[in-house]
């Protein structure tokens, strides 16, 4: 049983570092190809656009030895923190909606948290000389979803690579919920992009997440990444051997690494990342501790608590990097809400809620310049918690803004 891509070690990091690893090592090198597609506009200005991948081919059984190896030519980086050395492990994807009958209509009391936070980001968010974009990477957007906004569409469905010129397209639908959720909450002037990830079996792994996060940080420059990617189940039919395996969502190096480098981008991208569902291993701090730009959505149920679905983040201040929204009560509660009519519920859909919460916290706590740890987690819970309480925010600018 595997929970990685047999025969497969990656290394990310630096393209002219990974230019240097040089011959000898066990298996097949190949060339180094930029963590960014270079199609269309291409983002030479970013510090995403410098990054490149590197794949060695080994036999199965060997892939430890490969990392071993590569890492051992990449010390100095590694310890830099500038590349990452590793499996390319494959993700499990949230499971199809089995009905789609009423996908985009929420349920009272996500309409109401809807309507709460879309009041304060309307009254409270500041007028910006360029239009401020929210990205999703999710299993993309069905064509016949209307939008009260400029949604750009990206296709990364082919190996997390852009794909140009592709029409719209929701195999899951997860994707559409996910956006119709941010669509009812953000002022409108606010852009979504929306990019599809691979939605196949099997298909999705932490590399071409990495390629797809990189991308659409470097072309779109957005404030916030809504990563709705948390499963609804840790487990997946290995393509390889054809068993049930586990496969946490967060065990991978890469996405650490890309997302600490989208922290330093040009907008500071704020990430919001589920924080996984009950019987999953909770994505955790420990991988990310140093990472001053990731937020974890918890979610909760209609009296504020956490429900029993939902796991939350752990290790080193987890507490002041997530924060709780309603993504439904656990199904089993009396009177029962999902966030959609058809029951829908889970930390994938808090994440919209805390994502949007997250772009006003983002421009008047200013948490990229404020030093380390920051309280992003615990600004966002009272942004929250203010908005469900009807109550005016007293805000303090973000360096260089002003309050409108």
């Amino acid at each position: 049983m595997c929970t990685f891509v047999p025969g497969e070690a990656i290394a990310i990091g630096p393209i002219h570092t990974l230019q240097e690893v040089g011959e000898g090592l066990p298996g097949t090198l190949s060339t180094v190809r930029p963590l960014v597609s270079e199609v269309g506009e291409f983002p030479a200005n970013s510090e995403l656009a410098r990054i490149g991948t590197l794949t060695v081919k080994t036999d199965p059984g060997l892939e430890l030895y490969a990392v071993s190896r590569i890492s051992a030519r990449l010390a100095g980086a590694i310890e830099k923190r500038e590349a990452i050395v590793d499996l390319n492990h494959i993700l499990p994807l949230s499971a199809p909606d089995a009905s789609l009958q009423h996908p985009l209509r929420l349920t009272p009391h996500a309409e109401r948290e809807a309507a709460h936070l879309r009041r304060v980001l309307r009254a409270a968010l500041p007028a910006a000389p360029t239009p401020r974009r929210l990205a999703v990477l999710d299993s993309g957007l069905t064509p016949e979803y209307a939008a009260h906004r400029n949604v750009r569409y990206l296709d990364y469905s082919v190996a997390g690579r852009l794909r140009s010129d592709s029409p719209l397209s929701d195999p899951l639908g997860h994707g559409t919920r996910v956006v119709s959720i941010l669509d009812q909450i953000l002022p409108p002037e606010v852009e979504l992009s929306v990019g599809r990830l691979p939605s196949e079996a099997g298909s999705l792994t932490a590399l071409n997440v990495a390629h797809a996060f990189g991308d659409i940080v470097a072309r779109e420059r957005p404030d916030v990444v809504n990563l709705s990617i948390s499963p609804r189940s840790d487990w997946f039919v290995c393509p390889a051997c054809r068993q049930r395996v586990a496969a946490p969502t967060f065990l991978s190096t890469f996405l650490p690494l890309v997302i600490r480098l989208g922290g330093r981008s040009t907008e500071n991208t704020v990430t919001v990342m589920a924080a996984g569902n009950a019987g999953q291993l909770p994505n955790s701090r420990w991988l990310t501790q140093d990472i001053s730009t990731l937020l974890f959505a918890v979610a909760e149920n209609r009296k504020g608590d956490r429900t029993r679905y939902s796991s939350a983040p752990e290790g080193p201040y987890a507490d002041l990097f997530s924060a709780g929204a309603f993504g439904g009560d656990d199904p089993d509660e009396p009177e029962a809400q999902g966030v959609f009519w058809d029951g829908a519920h889970g930390t994938s859909f808090a994440a919209p809620f805390v994502s949007a919460a997250a772009l006003l916290t983002k421009h008047f706590h200013a948490p990229i310049v404020e030093g380390f740890p920051t309280h992003l987690g615990a600004f966002t819970r009272q942004l929250i918690a203010a908005a469900r309480n009807g109550h005016s925010l007293r805000l303090e600018p973000a360096h260089g803004q002003d309050t409108q």
